[in-house]
């Protein structure tokens, strides 16, 4: 039935309308960094429909609506008469082994892709259920595969955001510097680029440290970091540091456990140190959407929430700390950041 006419703003309509079908982009994103159509663009493109299809191994008629999906999204481009090649963005995030690449990020994900029916059991349960019933910080921790996939992810999505950081952080007076859950160290390795004299120590559970070791191998920075056994709330933290480095450690957690983990990095720091916090922020009309929507990521991962810089700065002045600063890094991201006293 269609029901008696109504004045409707057809941008309104539009906006739910285009909210439904937003997922079908991220359906054929995932799909194109997994079945490789992006590292094949990246590769030997440009290539014509047929060609893709081949060099693949997929179906012509699936490769057609991907592409016509894919270049809507602007993630790929008609080039010439009937060939597509990767546009710049997705030549730089979609395609595997390259510096910066969201690639894993995406492909990590594929298994428990945010759905309906994920975020169904999220709001009846009120907790993470990635994982079914487990808990995703025990798993990581018994099974080294995923602690592989969860800190590559992480290392894809935090690299652009590092170089950022590094640019704004205060350390020019840091010698030690605490990187708390710093998975396998790529902010440690920006910071240790930019700041000759700070030695990093990445805390991290057993099954992350040879992924810190490696890469601090691999960037020629082992005398600049190290990496530390240890557990964000299992055991005490070292202290004596000039700073205490939080990226994306505080979204994972509820407000009580974020309230502990500032403590820590409180009787961590020397007198005068700083503590970091490095997330993506909610601003006071409750965007960017992207930030918002990270809410129902972390509402099936983790117990956490995305923050405000006015919540954190509350918290971290119940901490002690004072002269709470707040400012954009990248994109995103943004860097929040005090003063123990003394």
């Amino acid at each position: 039935m269609l029901g008696p006419m109504q004045t409707i703003d057809p941008q309104d309509e539009l906006r739910v309308y285009d909210a439904y079908v937003a997922g079908r982009l991220s359906a054929g994103l995932a799909a194109g960094v997994r079945t490789g159509l992006f590292d094949v663009l990246d590769s030997d493109g440009p290539l014509s429909c047929a060609a893709l299809a081949e060099a693949s191994g997929l179906h012509e008629r699936g490769v057609r609506a991907w592409l016509a999906a894919m270049q809507a999204g602007q993630l790929v481009q008609e080039v010439g008469s009937g060939d597509f090649a990767l546009t710049p963005a997705a030549a730089r995030d979609c395609v595997r082994n390259k510096p910066g690449s969201l690639a894993g990020l995406i492909d990590m994900e594929i298994e428990n892709f945010l759905s309906p029916a994920l975020v169904i059991e999220g709001l009846r349960g009120g907790g993470p259920c990635v994982y079914g019933d487990g808990d995703p910080w025990a798993e990581h921790a018994a099974d080294p595969a995923k602690a592989r996939a969860f800190s590559d992810a992480m290392h894809a999505i935090a690299c652009s955001p590092a170089l950022a950081l590094a640019e704004k952080a205060p350390l020019e007076n840091a010698r030690r510097l605490l990187d708390a859950g710093g998975g396998s160290g790529t902010i440690s390795v920006a910071l240790a680029r930019a700041f000759p004299q700070l030695h990093c120590t990445v805390l991290e559970i057993p099954a992350v440290l040879p992924h810190i070791e490696e890469r601090a191998h691999e960037e020629g920075l082992e005398q600049q970091i190290s990496a530390l056994q240890g557990d964000l709330f299992a055991q005490a933290w070292p202290t004596g540091f000039d700073a205490v480095l939080l990226s994306q450690i505080m979204h994972d957690w509820s407000d009580d456990e974020g309230a502990r983990l500032l403590r820590r990095a409180y009787n961590a720091l020397n007198p005068g140190g700083t503590v970091l916090i490095h997330e993506k922020l909610i601003e006071p009309d409750g965007g960017p959407l992207a930030n918002a929507l990270v809410n129902l990521d972390m509402l099936v991962w983790t117990e956490g929430r995305q923050w405000s810089a006015t919540d954190l700065e509350q918290l971290m002045q119940q901490a002690g700390f004072e002269g709470v600063q707040a400012q954009k890094t990248y994109g995103y991201w943004s860097l929040v950041s005090a003063t123990r006293p003394g």
